[in-house]
């Protein structure tokens, strides 16, 4: 009978990379999965038949994935990002904000609310959510802290006030004037929610969607979450 140290039960991407880190350590791991294919969430399937495309079903990006763990476990796979943060389309025009900063943005910002003040608003709070960002990040993989215990660790107490202690609804309306501004900044709050812009529910997704390796940019890997696995 072969004897294991540890079995781990389903072959996501969780256990994958946990079985990698207990081998690496010299345990002798066995991955248990029901299913005919490996990953879990992370797959990507043929979901037309008169079509030869893979799409990932469920999980679609690796923003979160850790570069840490990428190096740790020596995965080499290509990443695809986008230039495009989003666009937003409006009677007579549309709202289309680069990844990058830039003058289309700007013009884009102008175009909509006739000002800069929006656009400088934007930059402001997104400059405060960038520093913010990489300094809780790395805490992802860390031992768990308390709340005050972080928060006296990142040392920026009104965003942590904002994103941390209050429903997020009340900065984005503080902040933004426009409506559809509004709007563009909620959606990495709302994404996979049944939440509104005043529960906490929507705090939490707007960190995780926010915070990724300190960036929080949305990558996917070329080929899909399949080709990942």
């Amino acid at each position: 009978m072969k004897r294991y140290d540890v079995v781990i039960a389903g072959a996501g991407h969780n256990g994958l990379v946990a079985a990698n880190y207990l081998a690496k350590a010299g345990k002798k791991v066995l991955v248990l999965e029901a299913q005919e294919q490996i990953g879990g969430a992370t797959q990507s399937v043929r979901a037309f038949e008169d079509y030869d495309a893979r799409l990932s079903r469920y999980s679609y990006l690796i923003a979160l994935l850790p570069d840490k763990i990428v190096s740790d476990l020596g995965l080499s796979f290509n990443n695809l990002s986008r230039n495009i943060s989003s666009y937003s389309p409006y009677e007579g025009g549309g709202l289309l904000v680069s990844r990058q900063w830039d003058q289309r943005t700007a013009d884009s910002f102008r175009s909509l609310t006739g000002d800069d003040k929006e656009a400088i608003a934007w930059q402001e709070f997104y400059g405060e959510i960038e520093k913010f960002a990489k300094r809780i990040a790395p805490s992802l993989l860390e031992p768990l802290r308390s709340s005050a215990e972080l928060n006296t660790q990142i040392a920026m107490p009104q965003i942590w006030d904002q994103l941390i202690e209050n429903p997020i609804g009340h900065v984005i309306s503080e902040k933004f004037k426009n409506d559809l501004v509004r709007g563009v900044v909620l959606t990495d709050g709302l994404i996979g929610t049944l939440t509104s812009a005043y529960g906490m529910q929507a705090n939490n997704c707007f960190l995780y969607h926010l915070i990724g390796n300190g960036t929080g940019e949305w990558k996917v890997p070329q080929g899909g979450m399949g080709a990942f696995v």
